[in-house]
């Protein structure tokens, strides 16, 4: 009833949108602003929950051995405006979450926000010459500024190809946008995944003789004990709350269900700054736990938001973990695509 009742808005906003790209991509693409040094792009078509965050860690992996790195990302809900650079000072709320998490989590990472991504780059160039890559989070609609590489992210299980531009759909931009890409990743695929399934999901993308394709998938890591007590805890928990704000929780809770039998769920909407009230509805979740080894569970980018002032030290009240999600590559796509990655960089150099 949703896709049919917003039709018409949403044909009229893949409309102005398709507009928007041409004439950013007329006259040459002369609108569009290049830079002399590797640039990688790292966005989806939808609204969220494709995976941005643990593919950008995963290029951090991959390249900051040998490379310089920048991150550069919008600071998406940050209470700040303009460019700033991450330091001790940083917090979720004024840089954004995945910011403050490259920031916490690779201390020789240069991690820098801005609304306008061109004056990001060029700032980070001229405070950072040593940056040799710069890697994007979420622009690709940000057209003003024309990456060396852009890699487009589509979840496994509700690609972009199934579904509608918004508000009909979770889409920003029409599906033909997904042209421009020079890497198409399938995100959270199942790990062990069918030729024929494969096939059926290239069909369904029909992606363009430039494009390569590749599939991920999830990996989930051992509990980590976030706060005081979480680390004093011994005994492994038997029963469990699980809190996020994340825009797809549906494979991490599906995940914990499989693990413990006793579990309570707490989600909130993406990006949620978590306050009084939420740590409260925590202590009551977990004040109902059948067994005395009980936990909260949490993400690590839900993590760095519970070490605002205002609900620390509520937070700290609690054992809470979190658990690391990071992405690999079906064993036929790794090597292929950690090499793509490492020869568009030194072509640069």
């Amino acid at each position: 009833m949703r896709k049919i009742f917003f039709y018409p808005i949403s044909m009229l906003w893949s409309l102005l949108m398709t507009i928007r790209r041409k004439f950013y991509n007329s006259n040459g693409g002369k609108r569009r602003v290049t830079f002399q040094k590797p640039i990688i792009c790292v966005g989806n078509l939808c609204m969220g929950g494709s995976g941005k965050t643990p593919h950008t860690e995963y290029l951090i992996r991959l390249l900051s051995s040998k490379y310089q790195l920048a991150i550069l990302s919008r600071g998406y809900k940050r209470k700040t405006n303009g460019f700033m650079f991450a330091d001790s000072f940083s917090s979720s709320t004024s840089i954004g979450d995945e910011p403050y998490l490259y920031y916490k989590k690779y201390t020789s990472l240069a991690v820098a926000v801005s609304e306008n991504r061109v004056e990001g780059v060029r700032k980070i160039y001229e405070k950072l010459p040593e940056v040799d890559v710069i890697v994007l989070d979420d622009a690709y609609q940000h057209l003003r500024l024309k990456a060396g590489l852009n890699i487009l992210l589509t979840d496994y299980y509700n690609l972009y190809a199934d579904d509608y531009v918004f508000p009909s759909g979770n889409l920003r931009e029409s599906v033909a946008a997904a042209k421009e890409a020079d890497i198409i990743i399938i995100t959270k695929s199942p790990s062990v995944i069918s030729p024929i399934d494969e096939r059926i999901t290239l069909d369904k993308l029909k992606p363009l003789p430039h494009q390569q394709v590749f599939f991920s998938f999830i990996r989930y890591g051992n509990l980590v004990p976030f706060t005081t007590l979480a680390k004093m805890q011994i005994e492994e928990p038997k029963s469990v709350v699980v809190f996020t704000g994340i825009y797809n929780p549906y494979p991490l809770i599906q995940y914990f269900k499989e693990k413990y039998k006793d579990i309570q769920i707490y989600t909130c909407r993406d990006h949620h700054q978590y306050t009084k009230k939420d740590m409260m509805e925590l202590q009551y979740l977990l004040s109902r736990c059948i067994s005395p080894h009980k936990t909260v569970i949490t993400t690590e980018k839900d993590a760095v938001r519970l070490l605002e002032d205002s609900i620390k030290e509520l937070a700290f009240s609690m054992p809470i973990h979190y658990i690391p999600i990071a992405v690999d590559f079906h064993e036929k796509y790794k090597e292929n695509f950690d090499n793509k990655i490492k020869e568009y960089v030194e072509s640069y150099q």
